[in-house]
């Protein structure tokens, strides 16, 4: 099995470090650092070579395990000394050592300036047997990737999900078989069967979002199943998917039974079990009693990549997925490699990619993967450089199309190879959140930055979408607003990335029976393999993360020797895990409180928490490195919070928050639904602090009684109206939801994402009026560099608020009572702001909508029109055409206007017919 490799070791090893750098040069060692930079950035030169001759080498293969070893202990003493360094700068900055600090200091911990250069000159001694291997086996310096991260971010926009071609027959037969009545069976079964990367799972979302199938069944229900087909689980998902709610983790068969039939009892239902791979008919036989409470002609579609399968759940019809014709994978593989720009095929071009398409035997999958591969890329030696590769003799030989997915691999720059090897850590078909993927490879060290203005959560953010553009990542979930949420691998995507990882990557699910090397990255399924945990190496461990459902605590005693974890994920913090002095990312999904000596960890960026008390805020302030911080569930505590607060019984509905300001390198903050909290901070006078230094993101969500910022000790009657000379510097995402009673905050001028939604317009306005905060490098305008605003209502803004909004492209309107939207049109009005650069807008959940109003005709910039959730609407007005930048018009849940689009005869089919792209959706 291949070994994965240590990308950005530089960055991994801390060496450009503002805190290296700091104290490099005060303990006189800079020269040192030097050396042992310029000797890891000469093996970071030949990693790439190596990595992909370490399947043909077994000596690479051996050298990168050594090379490792020696690396790891180097980033484990480097990290020692610069949590050192930063704890007796705190404690210096102080004025004192905090006596935690040195409770769980080693009693013979040498000073720094004894320490240290003895160390540096170890640590870069011990990579001299390193490079000396290196040397004997001929690697090759320099990057073999021909994309880089800059060019697929210059040339491509991004899009979620490639149009679907080919599939619109075997669409059509799948609907005719789930229509046709079965008079021997209530319930029946259709299985499509196919190989792995042929779009089984595709073309049943095909069938299931379709409005004849919506219109034929009463209830539809959609479970991925999986290689774990157990009952019980696929019950529970079931019940889930029908209800729309969870359902308790402990619920008896009784209860789900009972549950199910209630829902489904003498309802016509459609039932999709996605990925099948259980054989076993006496287990189908199980599952399939449950699930005849329906009406005649039910049915149950599966998905699977065995005949077995098909067999052993006696299912009525079998269907063969046939590959895409040679036209229709040429189609895709067009589609993919020049995003619908063909300008560049000439017809040695598509000659080549012809034969291309023609090697892919019709496997989307492959066909994709390939169009990522050949992105932009018009030279035609690349393209033959593609269809005489030698990795198609490989897939004949292995009857596997591995050796093509690991060419695309092969393709990702260094960084992107680390990155996509952790995923494996997720099990099959789960959904991945975005976000929370990014917390983790920033943890790691992964994400490397190119610029001082570049941020880590911008790297992986442009990761995402180069995983997601180049089918490493699908199934994509976006929020409202267009932003990813979170995604999914395709089953072979998982293997591919499991055969990466090699054996430094464990994905231990319940059947694990013992683990396999020394994994330096653990993730737990359940809690039935975690008597595994004491046969995991301490010394190596770097991640763990264990299932939300633990039980048994009496295994994680071990937890404690893992002193060098980078993160740690489980449901409560015992007294040992204290002293993780390593940890990046923590995650405890059930903890009440956190104790003091918590604020050791310097070094921590992410943490999550369930539930809170005020001591622990009082800890999080002094986690000076926290670049997020997540908290839910804050009703069950409020009390104690607000009695800390305000000290005063009589005021007991009104909630504060500890100074989160006081965290400086905090990047974003999270606050949700806070149902009695109404202010964020106590102010005191004469307490002078820099304000949110760093804060990037800020999110306000369901607080109903949130009223203003910061209130003034416990004179309420002044708090409200208390005058704000403040200002976030460096916000650039700001989201306010369903906080109705927030007046005062503090400005936001700098601004480039904004959602104002179901809140009074004040705080807005504030902003508008205020001039820029001392603390901005910024001179312009208020919100002059706001690029996306989502909002709600008009809320009473005055006449010509948009007029500094210069920089606005994107525009979403939600939640309108009127019928015509004429609250906008003073701002649109010909000769005031048509001169934005609004490139698309939104409208939606305007449910008396009747007309789209006529000064969107005056936004001759407009490239992207969507109009979605709008029942009433079924006219556009009479200047379409004059819309001739329009590229995409899209109508989604607008039943009146789809139909007037479909009819080709009507007048709004004839105004939308110069718009290339029209995108039209019942659902």
């Amino acid at each position: 099995m291949a070994d994965s490799v240590p990308f950005a070791v530089t960055s991994n090893l801390r060496l450009a470090s503002a805190d290296f750098l700091e104290f490099g040069k005060q303990y006189d060692v800079m020269e040192e650092l030097e050396e042992l930079k310029n000797t890891i950035e000469s093996i970071n030169a030949k990693l790439l070579d190596a990595d992909d001759k370490q399947d043909q080498d077994d000596g690479v293969r051996v050298w990168i395990r050594r090379f490792k070893k020696v690396l790891h202990t180097a980033d484990d003493s480097l990290d020692d000394l610069a949590i050192q360094f930063r704890r007796d700068k705190l404690g210096a900055a102080e004025g004192k050592v905090d006596k935690v600090l040195l409770s769980i200091s080693s009693s013979n911990q040498l000073p720094l300036y004894t320490e240290m250069p003895d160390k540096i000159k170890q640590i870069r001694e011990s990579f001299t047997v390193v490079i000396e291997d290196m040397d004997k086996l001929n690697l090759s310096p320099g990057s073999l990737v021909k994309q880089t991260n800059s060019d697929w971010r210059e040339t491509c926009s991004f899009v979620l999900e490639s149009d679907i071609i080919g599939r619109d027959d075997s669409k059509k037969e799948i609907i005719t078989m789930l229509r046709q009545p079965h008079e021997n069976r209530k319930v029946s079964v259709i299985a499509i069967v196919g190989l792995g990367g042929l779009g089984k799972t595709t073309l049943a979302q095909l069938v299931y979002n379709d409005l004849e199938v919506q219109n034929c069944f009463e209830k539809k229900m959609w479970v991925c199943v999986s290689d774990n087909f157990d009952v019980k689980t696929i019950l529970k998902k079931i019940l889930e998917s029908v209800t729309r709610r969870q359902t308790a983790d402990g619920s008896s068969l009784d209860y789900l039974q009972e549950e199910l039939r209630e829902n489904l009892s003498d309802k016509k239902y459609l039932l999709v079990l996605d990925d099948i791979w259980n054989e076993r008919r006496d287990k189908w036989i199980e599952l399939r009693k449950y699930l005849m409470c329906g009406a005649q002609d039910s049915k149950i579609l599966v998905t699977t990549r065995s005949e077995n399968v098909a067999e052993a759940m006696t299912a009525s019809t079998s269907y063969p997925l046939k590959g895409l014709t040679d036209e229709a994978s040429w189609s895709l593989l067009k589609s993919v490699a020049f995003e619908d720009d063909f300008n560049g095929v000439n017809q040695n071009l598509e000659s080549t990619g012809k034969e291309i398409a023609k090697k892919c035997k019709g496997v989307p999958l492959v066909v994709k993967t390939l169009g990522g591969l050949l992105r932009r890329q018009n030279e035609e030696s690349e393209w033959e450089n593609v269809l005489l590769g030698g990795f198609w003799k490989l897939c004949e030989e292995q009857n596997s199309i591995m050796p093509i997915l690991k060419l695309s691999y092969r393709n990702l720059s260094p960084e992107m190879r680390q990155c996509f090897a952790y995923c494996s850590l997720y099990s099959k078909d789960s959904e991945i959140e975005k976000d929370e993927l990014i917390q983790l490879w920033m943890a790691q060290g992964y994400l490397k930055c190119s610029t001082e203005k570049q941020h880590m959560e911008d790297v992986g953010n442009q990761f995402v979408e180069m995983f997601l553009m180049n089918s490493f990542f699908q199934d994509a979930e976006n929020d409202e607003y267009g932003e990813i949420i979170s995604f999914k691998m395709h089953d072979l995507m998982h293997d591919l990335a499991m055969l990466v990882a090699g054996n430094d990557y464990c994905f231990l699910d319940r059947k694990a029976e013992k683990v396999e090397g020394r994994p330096m990255h653990v993730s737990l399924e359940s809690d039935e393999a975690i008597h595994l945990l004491k046969s995991l190496d301490p010394r190596r461990l770097r991640t763990l993360i264990l299932p939300d459902d633990l039980e048994e605590e009496e295994d994680l005693s071990a937890i404690a020797e893992f002193k060098y974890l980078r993160v740690l994920r489980m449901h409560h913090l015992y007294d040992s895990t204290e002293h993780l002095k390593h940890l990046r990312y923590l995650d405890l999904t059930h903890q009440t409180s956190l104790p003091k000596s918590m604020s050791n960890l310097v070094f921590l960026q992410t943490l999550k928490l369930e539930e809170y008390d005020e001591e622990s805020f009082s800890v999080v302030t002094k986690l000076v490195n926290l670049r997020c911080l997540d908290i839910d569930d804050y009703d069950s505590h409020l009390n104690r919070v607000r009695d800390v607060a305000l000290e005063s019984q009589n005021l007991r509905k009104c909630c504060c928050l500890p100074p989160l300001e006081r965290l400086p390198s905090l990047k974003s903050l999270a606050i949700h639904s806070l149902n009695e909290l109404e202010y964020i901070d106590l102010y005191e006078d004469g307490f002078a602090l820099s304000f949110f230094p760093s804060l990037e993101s800020l999110f306000l969500r369901g607080c109903p009684k949130l009223r203003g910022w910061r209130r003034r000790g416990d004179d309420i009657n002044n708090s409200h109206n208390l005058s704000l000379p403040l200002s976030f510097p460096h916000l650039s995402r700001l989201e306010v939801y369903k906080c109705p009673q927030l007046t005062c905050m503090p400005t936001f001028p700098n601004v480039k994402n904004l959602r104002w939604d179901e809140c009074s317009a004040e705080p807005l306005i504030a902003t508008l009026n205020s001039t820029c905060s001392a603390d901005s490098s910024s001179s312009a305008a208020p919100l002059s560099m706001l690029k996306e605003l989502t909002i709600s209502d008009h809320m009473n803004l005055p006449k010509g608020w948009m007029q500094n909004l210069t920089s606005l492209e994107s525009l979403q309107i939600i939640w309108c009572e009127s019928e015509t939207l004429e609250e906008f049109e003073t701002e649109f009005k010909v000769d005031t702001n048509c001169h934005l650069p609004l490139r698309k807008i939104s409208i939606s959940r305007c449910k008396n909508l009747k007309a789209l109003p006529d000064w969107i005709c005056n936004l001759s910039s407009l490239q992207h029109i969507i109009l979605w959730d709008c029942p009433n609407l079924a006219s556009l007005p009479e200047g379409m055409s004059d819309l001739t930048n329009l590229k995409i018009f899209e109508v989604k849940s607008c039943s009146l206007l789809v139909k007037e689009c479909r009819t080709e005869t009507s007048v709004v089919s004839r105004q939308i017919a110069h718009i290339p792209q029209i995108i039209l959706s019942d659902y």
